[in-house]
């Protein structure tokens, strides 16, 4: 089969508007690679970046290919690329979204998702099209690998709707587990019951929490339903209950030990936070609220002793640990990834996803399916 000289790829050239581009296909040399992208996972954040904060935040800048959360085929790879990643030419592979520049403080110490080397966020999904090669985001038929890229060899045995999870997963793996310092027999509360909080509810699971509480919208009760039976014990219905009042309720009025808060734009979960872990706990932020302030009352910080974390992505080992879980099966992961669509059809996905939509069924994970539904 020939070599495809030119990508497809959907471009954002304004606030929610997408439009399909084509682009040449690089040269590779020994150092990188190219990838044939099976599926593309639409992360929360892309909405938020469709929606335009992330031009407000100054994390996009003019024309851009979103999607940070590629699973592909390698096309095409160099020698160099090849052994330094371990795979060949037809492995399936994640792709982290962060691209480390290698030299700075943060990467010299391992602490890539801290790299500040580049002077702007350097990530899939994130760059312009002017950054060449240009096809640097996953809403594309290729994808063109960076040599600093960070990339993960998948069993091409598992259906794509299962591996594309990798990121989502990793990321309850993080925020839930790892960057919590959650505890065995510890309660975690998880401030929302999409496709990252729900992969914080498998996490904390079988990290051994004894007592895992998710909240949520009324109208996301088929998700909390679904949180429970991955094995969530409680459910709070956020616009409907005291979130407060009902935490303090489940744990007998010790509290939790853990808040992770993985909810878009709103505030009000951390605030709720403050009131309901208990003295020494942590609350983890990694919800991008792209713009609203939250009315800390740093008092309570203070006064209960409480570390409160923000993170940023996701860490190496966590995809490793994510990867390993798919992997191992165990959880009913197939009913985790809700639909595909084509290029053409992106905007309906990221509506689909933000639950704009009228007659579809609530979404948990969607994807990009450049050349098709795999």
């Amino acid at each position: 089969m020939p070599k495809a000289r030119t990508s497809r790829a959907v471009v954002q050239t304004d606030r929610q508007t997408f439009e399909v581009h084509e682009f040449e296909r690089p040269a590779t040399g020994p150092d990188d690679a190219i990838l044939r992208l099976e599926l593309c996972g639409i992360c929360g954040s892309d909405i938020e970046q469709y929606d335009g904060r992330f031009d407000d935040l100054g994390w996009t800048t003019g024309p851009t290919i979103p999607g940070h959360e590629p699973l592909g085929i390698i096309d095409e790879i160099g020698e160099r690329a090849a052994r330094r990643w371990g795979v060949a030419k037809g492995d399936r592979v994640a792709v982290e979204p962060l691209i480390p520049c290698g030299d700075c403080e943060a990467c010299r110490a391992g602490q890539t998702t801290k790299c500040t080397g580049w002077g702007r966020m350097y990530s899939y999904g994130l760059l312009g099209t002017d950054v060449r090669p240009s096809i640097l985001g996953g809403y594309s038929e290729y994808l063109y690998l960076h040599p600093n890229t960070v990339l993960h060899k998948m069993s091409r045995e598992m259906p794509a709707s299962v591996a594309v999870l990798f990121n989502p997963l990793a990321a309850g793996v993080r925020w839930a587990t790892s960057e919590s310092d959650l505890r065995l027999g510890d309660t975690i509360v998880v401030l929302g019951a999409g496709q990252r909080g729900l992969s914080c509810v498998i996490a904390a699971r079988a990290a051994g929490a004894a007592k895992i509480i998710v909240t949520d919208l009324a109208r996301s009760s088929d998700k909390l339903d679904f949180a429970l039976e991955l094995g969530a014990h409680a459910a709070i219905v956020a616009d409907e209950e005291d979130v407060v009042e009902r935490v303090m309720q489940i744990t007998g009025g010790r509290g939790a030990d853990v808040a992770v808060d993985v909810t878009p734009v709103a505030v009000q979960p951390i605030v709720d936070a403050l009131d309901f872990v208990r003295p020494g706990g942590t609350i983890v932020v990694a919800g991008v609220k792209g713009g609203p302030h939250v009315p800390l009352d740093s008092d309570k910080l203070l006064h209960k002793s409480i570390t409160l974390r923000g993170v940023f992505t996701v860490d190496t080992p966590a995809y490793r640990q994510a990867i390993r879980l798919l992997e191992e099966g165990g959880q009913p992961f197939e009913r985790i990834h809700t639909a595909s669509y084509p290029l053409e059809r992106a905007e309906e996905a990221i509506h689909h996803l933000a639950g704009r939509t009228d007659g579809l069924r609530p979404a948990i994970n969607v994807a990009i399916a450049p050349h098709g539904t795999p």
